[in-house]
């Protein structure tokens, strides 16, 4: 009896993660991505609808805003959400590119703050995940872990979602490497191959507790501009979000 209910937990996390998959779905649908009965799918959405997760309507099954509440109050008690979103917004102006606020979780990036001009389509929002290794604020998050764990990562590591994502270890080590000696990280095609970016970490205590960057398509990526210019204003950038942050 005592395994029941982390059994049970463990399902409805389950439904919950095949919802966030997809705009909206069937009892149907869901039991046979899940492996589960028609009825046990059915009890879960009745109790998340309840609760308020999901949303029923006509027989489909999508994801309400009670999740959406509880991650923005997560996000904003947060002191590095708190203290660097301004730096977030002043990137995304001075630079007229969407701009990023990330943190490790895990082995992701997760994305808790962007801000982007109109002009930009920028596919990432706030609440999405990417590997490490994928993005320049990822990357700039993975170097500075300890040796180990970035042993362990770039061992177990097989995300390769474009044809210039470092896919091998020994690769990967030294694209740290390189991250580390220089105090920030670049993203060339490595995620999308029609996107680049810059990423700084922010440091509090010696510790980088986040990672701010800019994103952006080829066109406007490239030459001086994504080599100096971009750089030296996301270094400055993060480093006045780390000072913020230790006051």
């Amino acid at each position: 009896m005592g395994e029941y209910p982390v059994g049970a937990s463990h399902t409805t996390a389950r439904v919950v993660d095949a919802l966030l998959e997809v705009d909206d779905a069937g009892v149907s649908e869901l039991a046979r991505e899940l492996g589960l009965s028609k009825g046990t799918v059915h009890n879960h959405l009745q109790t998340l609808e309840r609760l308020g997760v999901v949303r029923a309507s006509d027989g489909r099954y999508r994801l309400g805003l009670a999740l959406l509440d509880a991650g923005m109050t997560v996000r904003d008690r947060r002191s590095l959400y708190r203290s660097a979103r301004e730096f977030v917004t002043e990137l995304a102006e001075t630079t007229g590119e969407s701009a990023v606020l990330a943190v490790a979780e895990g082995d992701d990036a997760v994305y808790v703050d962007v801000r982007r001009p109109e002009r930009n389509h920028y596919r990432f929002r706030a609440g999405s995940r990417v590997p490490l290794h994928t993005t320049a604020p990822g990357k700039v998050l993975l170097a500075h872990r300890s040796a180990d764990e970035i042993d362990r990562y770039a061992t177990a590591v097989d995300a390769t979602p474009t044809d210039r994502t470092f896919d091998g270890s020994r690769a990967l080590r030294k694209e740290l490497r390189s991250v580390e000696d220089r105090g920030l990280a670049f993203d060339r095609g490595e995620f999308s191959s029609d996107m680049r970016g810059v990423a700084a970490p922010i440091t509090a205590g010696g510790t980088a507790v986040g990672a701010l960057g800019v994103q952006g398509p080829n066109e406007r990526f490239s030459g001086k501009r994504l080599d100096e210019d971009l750089p030296g204003l996301v270094l400055s950038t993060a480093k006045q979000a780390g000072l913020a942050l230790d006051q």
